[in-house]
């Protein structure tokens, strides 16, 4: 469980609290959780899923690929044509669910997300 809050008596309170009704550790500040990366500067919390998205492109083989600046073009219509390789339907998914736990941190991937799902 991630306690988390402004107070940081409160925090403790709840933390005391919820030690009583369940076995609980503090592990102290939260560094890593279920893909996303924490980090803490005096200008506040940054988010990042680097690791994700690197473990993402060396499963897919794109490790190398070229950034660009649109993730899509404007009103792209995916379809089928008659000469195309099938696909692994499964495996396709897989990866369109994998890319819509990375709009988390980057909203930006919501639009080409619409298309590609």
């Amino acid at each position: 469980m991630v306690v988390i809050g402004n107070d940081p008596e409160e925090r403790k309170a709840l933390q005391n609290y919820l030690s009583k009704e369940f076995e609980m550790k503090d592990l102290g500040d939260l560094k890593y959780f279920h893909g996303i990366e924490v980090s803490r500067s005096n200008k506040g919390i940054l988010l990042s899923q680097r690791k994700y998205v690197l473990d993402l492109l060396q499963e897919t083989g794109m490790l190398a690929c070229q950034s660009a600046e649109t993730p899509v073009e404007e009103g792209l219509k995916l379809c089928v044509k008659s000469n195309q390789v099938p696909i692994d339907k499964g495996r396709y998914q897989g990866l369109v669910s994998r890319l819509m736990y990375l709009a988390y941190t980057r909203p930006n991937l919501a639009y080409t997300l619409s298309i590609v799902s």
